[in-house]
């Protein structure tokens, strides 16, 4: 019995020291303070995209982003928009931004890929109307995209 304790044990040990030594998060609500200030015109019912373009800049420094390199999957039609499963993978990603036109709010979240990591998300997200989802990743020094048009049948923020 204390054979195994210890082969446990010594296991349990190769599993810490083989995970990462250190894994912090960048807390961009302090450090862009500004980008979450980017609102969506709600007059134009997601369809406008100039909140999502001005995020990207302030985000990304540039808003010349090219189509290709980011897979992103979302539903055509959310039956309820309090829970949206979006995900997606950015190959060699350094930075990741999912944004979206359907609330007052651009950003949704920001992600710092670790080096070696793997980008590949999923979440669910809140999308009051239908609109468009965007995934912007920074990659090899330039911004690639993918975007796609989620109806919402019921409000998920309070509708």
């Amino acid at each position: 019995m204390e054979r195994r304790k210890f082969l446990g044990m010594g296991a349990g040990m190769v599993a810490v020291l083989a995970a990462p030594s250190m894994l912090m998060a960048t807390n961009y609500r302090e450090k862009l303070p500004e980008v979450w200030k980017i609102k969506n015109d709600e007059k134009a019912k997601g369809e406008d995209m100039a909140g999502v373009n001005a995020a990207i800049k302030a985000i990304f420094g540039s808003d010349k982003v090219e189509e290709g390199k980011v897979k992103l999957k979302a539903p055509d039609i959310a039956e309820n928009g309090a829970v949206v499963p979006v995900s997606f993978k950015a190959e060699g990603a350094k930075k990741i931004a999912l944004m979206q036109t359907a609330d007052p709010e651009a950003v949704v979240a920001i992600f710092d890929v670790p080096e070696r990591g793997i980008p590949d998300y999923s979440v669910r997200i809140k999308m009051q109307q239908t609109g468009h989802v965007v995934v912007v990743a920074e990659i090899d020094g330039k911004l690639y995209k993918a975007e796609k048009v989620v109806k919402v049948t019921v409000g998920g923020c309070g509708g």
